[in-house]
């Protein structure tokens, strides 16, 4: 099994971070608090496991895969 590109996985993290930074932000912006610091944080909190529990093990998976065929 060969080590996946880089720069590929760098494509990757980008093309699913940016509608996640756009949209959650905008949803839960009415139920955080006014404090500005505070509803970074908590955004932050939410789009990190998205990426690193779903995105990027999925993304593994399929690259993994791709490369054994």
């Amino acid at each position: 099994m060969t080590p996946s590109n880089k720069h590929l996985l760098a494509l990757i993290n980008y093309i699913a971070l940016v509608p996640l930074v756009y949209f959650i932000p905008q949803w839960l912006g009415p139920y955080l608090p006014e404090n500005q610091l505070l509803q970074v944080c908590i955004i932050v909190a939410i789009i990190v496991p998205i990426i690193s529990y779903l995105v990027m093990p999925f993304t593994m998976k399929f690259l993994n895969r791709k490369t054994m065929q």
